[in-house]
């Protein structure tokens, strides 16, 4: 029996389903007589989209991958110190991760928790998955007062891309 037009409700304390009867919506974006909505998003550009203050903060202050890379190897070879932090969330770094990165979520940045523990002795360097998050937490780092922090564009992604291409991407 198909559900078209119908939304059926499971009730788990009472163990029961009800059916309801839904009417389409003629003003609906989607579904409606003049729909606004036609086609899917395109998800990258959407959720790579930054305000103006994180704009304005990525100018000048954007590394790619290989600039990334080569930074990691001049750590090593004890010439280079900086702090690398993933802003992604847990279950993202659990998927895949820079190494040496610490991850810090984005969310504790725009919160102010994350900034007091900021070393101010070493360089700070951001990446997410894409860019964008990013680049809102280096617009919070800088306004903070961290002027030479920098951001990786393209994130994890372009990492797996084109740096490590057996780690998983998502």
């Amino acid at each position: 029996m198909p559900l078209v037009g119908s939304l059926i409700v499971y009730d788990a304390l009472e163990m029961t389903y009800r059916k309801i009867k839904m009417r389409k919506d003629p003003n609906c974006a989607v579904c409606g007589e003049n729909p606004s909505v036609t086609e899917l998003i395109d998800y990258e550009a959407f959720c790579g989209a930054v305000s103006t203050e994180a704009a304005e903060a990525i100018v000048d202050s954007t590394i790619n991958v290989k600039q990334l890379d080569e930074m990691l190897k001049a750590r090593e070879r004890g010439e280079k110190d900086f702090l690398l932090i993933d802003v992604r969330e847990p279950n993202e770094y659990d998927i895949v991760s820079i190494p040496g990165a610490v991850l810090i979520p984005k969310n504790e940045f725009l919160m102010g928790d994350a900034l007091t523990k900021m070393p101010t002795d070493k360089q700070i360097v951001l990446h997410c998955k894409v860019g964008g998050r990013s680049a809102e937490v280096l617009a919070a780092v800088k306004g903070a007062g961290f002027k030479d922090a920098i951001h990786v564009g393209g994130g994890i992604l372009a990492w797996v891309s084109q740096i490590e291409p057996d780690k998983p991407s998502y």
